[in-house]
C-alpha cells in the first residue's frame, strides 16, 4: 500500500485542497477521487512529494508542477497551494499513514 495526495477541489467548489490515502494502486487512488467528486489538479506520490518539498524557490516547485500536469490554468494555484500549505499535506499524508 502506498499513500497518495491529490491537490485540487470539490465538484461545486473551486477553493483549492488537498487530500491523502493509502490505496494499491494509483488507479484505485484516482477511482476514490472521482467517485467522492474530488477533481485532482495533481497527484503526488510520497516520493515526488519529499522531492517537491526539498525545493528551495518556489520557480523549481513551478517546474515539477508543470510536468506533473498539463492543466496549465492550474499550475499557478498548485505550486501556490505546495509553498504555502506544504505543512498541511504532510500532515495529510501522516494521517492517511497512520489509518492504513
Amino acid at each position: 500500500m502506498n499513500v497518495y495526495a491529490a491537490i485540487g477541489h470539490f465538484k461545486g467548489n473551486e477553493n483549492i485542497t488537498c487530500i491523502a490515502l493509502m490505496q494499491s494502486s494509483k488507479k484505485e487512488f484516482m477511482t476514490d477521487c472521482y467517485a467522492n467528486e474530488f477533481v485532482p489538479y495533481v497527484v503526488l506520490t510520497e516520493k515526488m512529494l519529499n522531492k517537491i518539498q526539498a525545493c528551495t524557490y518556489s520557480m523549481d516547485i513551478f517546474n515539477q508542477v508543470a510536468k506533473m500536469t498539463t492543466n496549465y490554468r492550474a499550475w499557478k494555484k498548485v505550486t501556490d497551494y505546495l509553498v504555502q500549505c506544504s505543512d498541511i499535506i504532510a500532515d495529510k499524508v501522516e494521517n492517511a499513514k497512520a489509518q492504513g
